[in-house]
């Protein structure tokens, strides 16, 4: 029996989630009595469990019905799924450089490229691209920082 992209996809996901559900309770406590550091990662994944399931069993099922022989070309998936391939690699990229340049720079390259890697392909939209980075940025840097008292990594070049 073959399974479609989008089964297979469903459950790794599912898998990645109950992974890192799992590794949230080997985080250390917060050492000034207020919410953990895991609360955010529980709260993330515990939205994202029900949603992955749905989504394999979904898929799961339609392959179960449907049982096609003829599978798509290569060529073909990839193009479908060329945005979400960009998009992991791009955030892949992104935690691989968090620890040397921080979260500042590390995420203005992420977010800047991923503007570019997904929006509409124009030099006229690279000034409304650095505009969105910088508000978003600081809007999450204000956030985290300031109201939620949540240091974010440092880099050792920032």
């Amino acid at each position: 029996m073959r399974f479609r992209a989008d089964t297979i996809i469903g459950a790794l996901l599912l898998a990645l989630v109950l992974v890192l559900f799992s590794m949230s309770f080997y985080l250390p406590p917060a050492p000034y009595g207020t919410m953990g550091p895991a609360l955010f990662p529980r709260v993330l994944l515990l939205a994202l469990f029900p949603m992955c399931l749905a989504l394999f069993l979904k898929e799961l099922f339609l392959d179960i019905r449907e049982r096609r022989e003829a599978g798509r070309p290569f060529v073909e998936w990839l193009d479908e799924y060329r945005n979400v391939l960009v998009a992991y690699l791009l955030f892949f990229l992104f935690a691989l450089l968090l620890p040397y340049a921080g979260y500042l720079i590390a995420g203005f390259i992420f977010l800047f490229t991923m503007q570019l890697a997904l929006g509409p392909k124009s030099w006229r939209k690279v000034p409304q691209y650095v505009a969105v980075t910088v508000i978003v940025l600081g809007g999450l840097f204000l956030l985290f920082r300031y109201l939620l008292l949540v240091f974010l990594p440092e880099g050792e070049i920032f």
